[in-house]
Order: C-alpha cells, then sequence, then structure tokens
C-alpha cells in the first residue's frame, strides 16, 4: 500500500460541535450549560424547588436544549442569556417536583420539624391501617400490638385445648370455632352428635370471651373530636411550630373553625399560600395526634 493510499484514508479527529449564540459567539455546548446553569439554579430556588430536586431539574432542561440544538444548531443564534435560561427551564418539569412537595410532607421534614423522640413510630405503622392503629392499646406501637393480640389468642386457644384434651367433644367443638371447618362435615367424620358438641361450643365462647374481654374494639376518634374534647397539646405544638408566620395560623383557623380561606386572604396571592398552609398544617395535626402520617 503506498503512502497516497495511507494518507487518502486519513481523517481529522470531529472538532467539538460549537453553536451560534446571541450573547458569547459560537460557543460548546458544555460552555452553554456553565453559564446558564447557575442563573436557572436561582430561578428554581425563587420558585420553591428543593435544593435536592434542582440538579435532576437542570439536567432535565440541559439533556432538552441539547436535543434542540442538535437539531436546530442555530436555536440560540438570535437569543440572549436570559432566554437560553427560559428554555432550560420551560423544559425542566420542575413544577413536577413544586406540585409533589405541596401534595406530600418527606419523612425527614417531619422529623426534623417534630418534638417526636421516635418520629418513625408515629409515621410508619408497620402492617397496620389507620382503623387498626385506633384500636390499638399500645399506638405507639400498633404492630406489636397486633402481634401481641394474635399471641394471646393463641395462648388462650392453647390453655382451653389442655382443658379438654381428654375430651373428644370438647376438642372437636374449639377446632369448629377456630376454623373455616365445615361444622356438618366435622362431626360426621368423628361420628358425634350434634347436642353435645354445640354445648361445649357455648362454654367455650364464654371462656374465649372472658379471656379476651380486654380487647373489645375501641371507638375510633378524629383530631377535630379529640381537640373539641379538650386535648389541646397536640394542636398548641403545632401553632408554636408555626408562631412566626401569620399565613399558617390564618390557615389553622380556618381548620379548627368553619371560617372561610377568603375571610382572611386580602389577595388570590395570599389566598393561595393559605390554601398551601392548610395542607401542610393538616397533616401536621394528624402526625401531632397520631394519626399515620401521609408521606
Amino acid at each position: 500500500m503506498s503512502n497516497i493510499d495511507i494518507r487518502s484514508k486519513i481523517r481529522p479527529f470531529t472538532r467539538t460541535a460549537t453553536y451560534p449564540t446571541g450573547w458569547g459567539g459560537k460557543l460548546t455546548f458544555e460552555q452553554i450549560a456553565a453559564q446558564v446553569s447557575p442563573r436557572a439554579a436561582w430561578k428554581f430556588k425563587h420558585f420553591s424547588v428543593y435544593g435536592q430536586d434542582i440538579p435532576d431539574s437542570l439536567q432535565t432542561g440541559l439533556m432538552k436544549l441539547w436535543e434542540a440544538l442538535s437539531e436546530t444548531p442555530d436555536l440560540l443564534a438570535d437569543k440572549g442569556l436570559g432566554d437560553a435560561m427560559w428554555i432550560v427551564i420551560g423544559a425542566s418539569n420542575s413544577n413536577w417536583h413544586v406540585r409533589y412537595h405541596r401534595r406530600y410532607m418527606t419523612f425527614t421534614d417531619v422529623v426534623g420539624d417534630s418534638d417526636y423522640d421516635d418520629a418513625d413510630e408515629y409515621g410508619i405503622s408497620g402492617l397496620t391501617n389507620p382503623s387498626e392503629w385506633w384500636r390499638s392499646n399500645e399506638r405507639w406501637a400498633a404492630w406489636a400490638s397486633k402481634v401481641d393480640f394474635r399471641l394471646d389468642i393463641t395462648e388462650a386457644i392453647h390453655a382451653i385445648a389442655e382443658e379438654y384434651a381428654d375430651d373428644i367433644k370438647g376438642l372437636v367443638a374449639l377446632y369448629i370455632l377456630t376454623t373455616s371447618a365445615d361444622s356438618q362435615a366435622t362431626l360426621d367424620a368423628h361420628n358425634l352428635a350434634h347436642s353435645m358438641v354445640y354445648e361445649r361450643m357455648t362454654a367455650i365462647k364464654h371462656r374465649l370471651q372472658r379471656i379476651l374481654k380486654e380487647y373489645e374494639p375501641i371507638q375510633p376518634r378524629t383530631w377535630q373530636e379529640r381537640l373539641q374534647a379538650g386535648e389541646v397539646e397536640p394542636y398548641l405544638r403545632v401553632v408554636e411550630h408555626y408562631q412566626d408566620k401569620p399565613l399558617a395560623l390564618f390557615a389553622l383557623y380556618t381548620l379548627t373553625t368553619e371560617a372561610q380561606v377568603r375571610k382572611f386572604a386580602r389577595d388570590e396571592k395570599e389566598r393561595k399560600m393559605i390554601t398551601y398552609y392548610r395542607k401542610k398544617c393538616l397533616k401536621r395535626i394528624e402526625a401531632a395526634y397520631g394519626w399515620a402520617a401521609s408521606f
């Protein structure tokens, strides 16, 4: 192969792509991103985007700007730096993060802003739902209470089984009561009379009721009912938390009375802020009164 053939196949290295801009001439995408990012980040903070969400928002916006420049290299030729910043912000989907944090309270916020020793015991109810939590005697450990309840039932059944260890009719009665087995089929399988087995079933029911009488369901009460009944300490903790935020105090007042938001809002901006604080205050009140919080 001659030198001419070799040289004819040599190609120069691909140059870094540059894009014409209206504020700095031809710039690489890295240079554009370096100049746009600080300004966009400041605007994100101004628009109440959480700090941990700003990098993701920037990456999304810059990625879409790069895709747009790949298709239209002269996109920024007649645009200033501020225009480029707004393109990035508009493509960042940062509004999703703002709406998310208005709807949910993060667990770190609950832990950092609360006075609880173990906030997770109020925010995580284990394998239970709110109604089971209310029926628990140990509301700080609802799942443990549920386990204890089942263990106590098991122990009660074992105690009764030992009493009827030598009485097949009593054991069959206990089996029918504590399983989903068909009672008639069970009686026929053991060739037992109905009257004698059902007599023992009645006695076992009464015995179980006496042993487990302390587990009668507790009627659940809402935080409003507990507040009206005079349980004000949790509510006062929430008031103290927002004592330096007048709009939040207005929101608390509307939550605990029949007052309307428009009574306190002087303009549309204040109305939106009071509505925003109503959601945050409600979650904090529910956590303060022991409800499982929504994160």
